[in-house]
């Protein structure tokens, strides 16, 4: 079951794809974020044309929400193991 976004309920008849911001989880129309992806180096850059392939995580335009990301660190997430 589809559960409507509500980016998308409040514009009836919006079309086009909606995005997460990674940090404060809101959704949003895919062009109102930045896009930002691994370079071959291991570097975060930013896709200003929003096609670079790879994984790319969505940052919204909020302050608070880029001075977070400026700390983000892609896979240094631990799943499982000691939490210690």
């Amino acid at each position: 079951m589809h559960k409507p976004d509500a980016a998308a309920a409040a514009e009836p008849g919006r079309q086009g794809p909606v995005r997460m911001c990674v940090i404060c989880r809101r959704r949003f129309p895919k062009e109102c974020l930045h896009r930002y992806v691994l370079t071959a180096q291991g570097m975060l850059t930013i896709d200003a044309e929003k096609t670079r392939p790879g994984r790319g995580w969505y940052v919204c335009s909020d302050p608070v929400c880029a001075a977070k990301f400026a700390k983000y660190r892609p896979g240094t997430r631990r799943k499982g193991g000691n939490h210690e």
